[in-house]
């Protein structure tokens, strides 16, 4: 329900940040990147602490505090003037969001055991997809370059979204398992002063790090941070098609989930993450066609959409992997803190995503863009599977509907 409903607010407002800054309180691209940016700074310096006061506070607190300060940080974005008010809202959004995805993976992860996971990690993540979607419509239908208080009421709207999700935890979860501390932590402390050294220690979780780092790269932060800004300034399409994209990469997910929900049963999960980085190699390649000399309006408008609905499939494959793999490999102990090590990748991403696709597109070439993000999907890929040789066959291997390893893939 929480997901649901703050998704439905970030649907409105997930592909508009950078081109809200820019065209909207007129910064230049590569500022506007910079900015963005700020996020994962911030995400980078609290996420690590996130997870250690995670493991003492539990992973349910922690996201109910994590949901206010995003929350309340989301609702002030809506009134910045000036850059030096966006990087303030901005980091403060970076630390809220900073512990908010590691703690709701581990949250989740407590409730559940093993063989559920993956299928648990799919479901929300279509149900996230969904209101995603939802949102993006209406995004489609609302927002205007003409309008600034359109972009002001949906970050209204998102940030209020938000701190009612942090409501429904606060709430609603109180009582669950995962929302208070781990009881081996109690005590002297001991074993929490050697918690990351245990997780650095682990080179399996290290390899995953590395190929997650390399998805988040040339994955999710090209999309928040390049996809929209390259969609609406270089190849002119109105925010309407900026939306319906958006829409149409969360309906893929929806409509695939339960398909991707088998393939956890039966697939390797080094294929999987093989077969995320074939799908956005595609998805960029049909992003640059875009931008081909003599397309009709209507042929940009639907490679632009086809680019995000591919890019959803691969999405769908990468998510139930993510989600699961880290808390595979996590004792109960340490569940807060692999989770944070896991969501410091997205926190690089976003420090050196935007300013990137910023600084390309604003080039005099900024199919440059296209051709780096293209590039690095297929390097994704081949990582993801090389990890094949480096997991146990329990983890790589998804366990069976009658519990035993799976044979096939």
């Amino acid at each position: 329900m929480g997901t649901l409903v703050s998704a439905i607010g970030s649907g409105l407002t997930l592909p508009f940040l950078v081109v809200y800054l820019h065209s909207i309180r007129h910064m230049s691209l590569p500022v506007a990147g910079l900015v963005v940016a700020v996020s994962g700074v911030t995400g980078l310096a609290t996420g690590t602490i996130g997870g250690s006061v995670g493991d003492r506070i539990g992973v349910g607190r922690l996201l109910f505090g994590g949901l206010l300060v995003s929350g309340m940080a989301t609702i002030a974005l809506a009134r910045v003037r000036t850059p030096l008010s966006a990087v303030i809202v901005v980091a403060l959004i970076g630390i809220g969001e900073s512990v908010i995805w590691p703690a709701l993976n581990a949250l989740v992860a407590s409730q559940l055991a093993g063989p559920n996971r993956p299928r648990a990690y799919a479901l929300r993540f279509g149900v996230l997809n969904g209101g995603l979607g939802v949102g993006a419509l209406i995004a489609g239908s609302v927002v205007s370059l003409h309008r600034p208080a359109s972009f002001e009421l949906i970050y209204l709207v998102d940030g209020l979204t938000t701190v009612l999700f942090g409501l429904i935890v606060g709430i609603g979860l109180r009582h669950r398992s995962g929302f208070r501390n781990h009881p081996e932590l109690d005590g002297d402390g001991s074993q929490a002063k050697a918690g990351y050294r245990t997780v650095l220690s682990d080179r399996r979780f290290l390899a995953w790090l590395i190929a997650s780092a390399l998805f988040v790269f040339f994955g999710y932060a090209m999309i928040d941070g390049g996809w929209a800004a390259y969609a609406t300034v270089i190849v002119h399409a109105s925010p309407r098609i900026v939306g319906i994209g958006f829409a149409v990469n969360t309906g893929v997910i929806v409509v695939s989930q339960l398909g991707v929900a088998h393939l956890t049963r039966r697939w390797r999960r080094s294929r999987m993450l093989a077969g995320v980085g074939v799908l956005w190699s595609l998805a960029w390649l049909m992003a640059g066609i875009a931008d081909v000399s003599g397309l009709s309006h209507l042929d940009v408008d639907i490679a632009l959409a086809l680019s995000l609905g591919i890019f959803g499939l691969g999405e769908a494959l990468l998510s139930p992997v993510a989600g699961a793999l880290p808390n595979d490999l996590a004792p109960d102990r340490l569940r807060a803190r692999y989770n944070a090590l896991g969501s410091t990748v997205w926190s690089f991403g976003t420090i050196i995503g935007p300013p990137i696709a910023g600084v390309l597109l604003a080039s005099s070439t900024p199919l440059s863009w296209v051709g780096l993000v293209f590039v690095g999907s297929i390097l994704a890929g081949l990582v993801g599977l090389n990890l094949g040789r480096l997991l146990p066959a329990e983890i790589d291997r998804p366990v069976g509907v009658d519990g035993d390893t799976a044979t096939a893939g």
